[in-house]
């Protein structure tokens, strides 16, 4: 204990907070990219149209079965060097392979959830003249947050730490700092776990709009 240095914390902290602040951009945009693209997705699998089901469940077939690592290393290694996408930065590289990664988790999360409605409510809402889109958006949309909100916040943690798998292509985000840091102060021990402690923070932010939408939409049930 007395060889402990925990100064080195208050001393490093610029920079762990520089290592915070990409982290966040990584985790945000991977994020809507991840739930736009899930929701899309998980529409196309609810399709009447075969094409469209197959495509989205093999989407999250691969998706599901390839480790993040790896989808990083085509976002950065090959993705760069597709007609296109050549502007990509690594930082963009970053996002696009942690985006499209979660959009197959977050295209079940969404299916679940619209799945979970009893299908009765939907020839009610066709009953009384209601089209698809207003009876969607009205009726079976509220009902369906409900089921998707625990495991999608759920799932948004799940990202949020796995933006350190990042630091694998070259990304000074809190967990590439961290190791910078350590290897030219060797206080691994000291600057990791105030790395820890921030991750902490950060997934606990997560929890708090979790619980008010949990609150939020169960009074409407």
């Amino acid at each position: 204990m007395s060889d402990w240095d925990w100064p080195v914390v208050g001393r490093s902290w610029d920079l762990l907070m520089e290592g915070t602040k990409l982290t966040l951009q990584l985790f945000a945009v991977s994020l809507i990219l991840a739930t736009l693209l899930g929701l899309i997705l998980a529409l196309m699998r609810m399709s009447s149209i075969s094409p469209l089901r197959f495509i989205s469940a093999g989407y999250v077939w691969v998706f599901r079965g390839i480790p993040v690592f790896v989808t990083l290393l085509f976002a950065f290694f090959v993705a760069r060097d597709l007609p296109g996408l050549s502007w990509l930065t690594p930082i963009q590289a970053g996002m696009l392979g942690l985006g499209v990664d979660a959009a197959a988790y977050k295209a079940e999360i969404i299916r679940a959830g619209l799945l979970s409605v009893d299908p009765g409510q939907h020839e009610a809402s066709e009953a009384l003249g209601m089209t698809k889109r207003h009876y969607m958006r009205r009726i079976i949309v509220p009902q369906s947050i409900r089921v998707i909100v625990p495991t999608y916040m759920s799932n948004s943690i799940l990202l949020l730490k796995a933006t350190s798998v990042a630091v694998g292509i070259g990304l000074v985000e809190l967990t590439g700092i961290t190791r910078q840091l350590s290897n030219s102060t060797f206080r691994p021990v000291e600057l990791f776990t105030a790395a820890a402690v921030i991750y902490l923070v950060l997934t606990t932010l997560l929890v708090v709009p979790q619980e008010y939408l949990e609150r939020r939409f169960a009074l409407k049930t």
